[in-house]
């Protein structure tokens, strides 16, 4: 099973463009922090093809937060007899995590906008996330987040 699946800012604005063939791809990098270690990202090389590509291209800048899944590519090439290898993610479904103009990760509707690369085309409109219910008590709440409850 080749399953990615990451959620981090852009570094830098997706770059659209179109094969000879005519279909979309777009190129761009996604910053992903690295769990329990503070400040550090990995910095993730990631592609779409086709409507995905033509969404990411317009809606997404530099900075937006989003979700990706997709699989890894493992590329091989030379340069001037120097063999390299790069790893890619082939975005299958990606996510907007943030609206156009906020910082927040919700528009001003309270709702948040996804698009999967499937032969239906379909769009997925996730329902806003319900605050958690007065009436069950919490078991404990840590003020710490590097702290573990074990």
């Amino acid at each position: 099973m080749n399953l990615v699946v990451l959620t981090g800012r852009l570094t830098r604005d997706p770059e659209l463009k179109y094969g000879q063939s005519g279909k979309a791809y777009c190129r761009f990098s996604l910053a992903v922090d690295r769990p329990f270690q503070k400040g550090e990202a990995d910095f993730i090389n990631c592609v779409a093809f086709g409507k995905t590509a033509e969404l990411i291209g317009e809606y997404l800048r530099k900075g937006k937060k989003t979700g990706v899944q997709g699989r890894l590519q493992m590329n091989k090439y030379e340069v001037e007899g120097e063999k390299r290898t790069t790893y890619d993610v082939i975005v299958d479904n990606i996510e907007f995590l943030e609206g156009r103009n906020s910082e927040s990760s919700y528009d001003n509707s309270g709702s948040q906008g996804g698009y999967s690369n499937s032969n239906s085309n379909s769009y997925s409109k996730p329902a806003k996330p319900q605050s958690p219910s007065s009436s069950k008590p919490e078991a404990e709440s840590f003020e710490d987040d590097d702290e573990f409850p074990f």
